[in-house]
């Protein structure tokens, strides 16, 4: 399926036609008398800020009047949230688009773009998230939302809403496999009696797994001879880590907090340095695939759930569902099937 934009003719269709306000999130509904809206009317970005509404109606009034090109809600709460004052608290939030993954997972098409293999690369993503979310942190009150071109994960747990910036900057760190566990007293009662090196593994096993000779090239200090060794041991490289085999572990002597581990396989190919190098740079791939400035930012604005993203031609939705959830079935308005009719 070819995602086009939507014309001004079909936004007008969508919000007049098939939207409804029962498609908006009840926690949305619930705190939208504290929330910040805004809008871009014209594809060039939310300028048009500093929005409120009473209510649902009211907002539903807005949007079948002027049917924007985007429409966006805070991820914070405000006693005054048109003029963003009294700020009282935020969700946490994690955004995953498809356009932005790294080069090491993109190889269906251009850095970006977006197509049906890269959505399916952030879902997997997503649903790795999903699992420490849920398993690692216990959290409840969590939310998965298609973006148009990705994912976003907005919880709302009441202890992790009331996290700063920098609270917040050391979660991501730990979401992408960062191999030094830090943070704040309150952050480390949350995090310290998980093992953080699993969701490190996870993500070296997910850049091996779809790594070609080109790929681990890319490393500093791995050429071509080496590259290949890699790929010719593959097999047995990943069957170290998916089972946690044949590794050395060094371990903090004050803490006891794991420091690094290194699968035997791949660092006998390796050695200790280019091993380093290599986890280095996952870590940076890992980090880009998290847009941290979303995370951090509790002045952010995200794509409301229910509304149209217009550039992609898709519905922004809620999932009920997230391993059945198919954005090219499941997010297509109906002006959009009506194209291939």
């Amino acid at each position: 399926m070819e995602l086009r934009e939507a014309t001004p003719e079909e936004r007008r269709i969508y919000y007049t036609e098939e939207w409804s306000p029962g498609e908006i999130p009840d926690f949305l509904v619930a705190s939208i008398a504290q929330r910040e809206f805004g809008f871009d009317h014209d594809g060039t970005g939310p300028k048009d800020r500093y929005n409120a509404f009473p209510d649902v109606n009211a907002l539903a009034g807005f949007l079948r009047e002027r049917a924007p090109y985007s429409a966006y809600s805070s991820v914070s709460y405000y006693e005054r949230p048109g003029k963003r004052e009294g700020y009282l608290k935020a969700e946490l939030v994690f955004d995953i688009d498809a356009k932005d993954l790294p080069q090491t997972l993109k190889k269906c098409c251009k850095a970006g773009e977006v197509c049906e293999k890269c959505l399916d690369i952030a879902k997997t993503f997503i649903l790795t998230l999903k699992d420490i979310f849920e398993g690692d942190f216990g959290l409840k009150n969590i939310h998965y939302v298609y973006s148009g071109r990705g994912y976003h994960v907005r919880i709302l747990d009441p202890d992790v809403m009331d996290f700063t910036d920098v609270e917040r900057a050391y979660i991501l760190d730990y979401l992408t496999g960062s191999q030094e566990l830090k943070g704040s007293p309150k952050v480390d009662r949350w995090l310290a009696p998980r093992g953080y090196t699993r969701v490190f593994k996870d993500r070296l096993l997910m850049m091996l797994e779809a790594a070609t000779a080109e790929d681990l090239m890319m490393v500093e200090g791995i050429g071509k001879t080496t590259a290949e060794e890699v790929m010719r041991n593959k097999e047995q490289i990943m069957e170290d880590l998916k089972g946690w085999k044949n590794f050395a572990i060094e371990t903090d002597k004050k803490t006891g907090v794991i420091r690094k581990r290194r699968f035997k396989a791949l660092k006998d190919i390796l050695g200790e340095a280019r091993y380093d190098r290599l986890t280095d740079f996952v870590l940076k791939q890992n980090a880009s695939m998290l847009d941290a400035k979303v995370t951090v930012d509790v002045k952010r604005i995200l794509r409301l759930p229910s509304s149209l993203h217009s550039k992609a031609g898709l519905k922004c939705m809620l999932i009920g569902d997230l391993e059945s959830f198919n954005p090219l079935r499941d997010a297509v308005p109906r002006f959009v099937a009506e194209r291939r009719d």
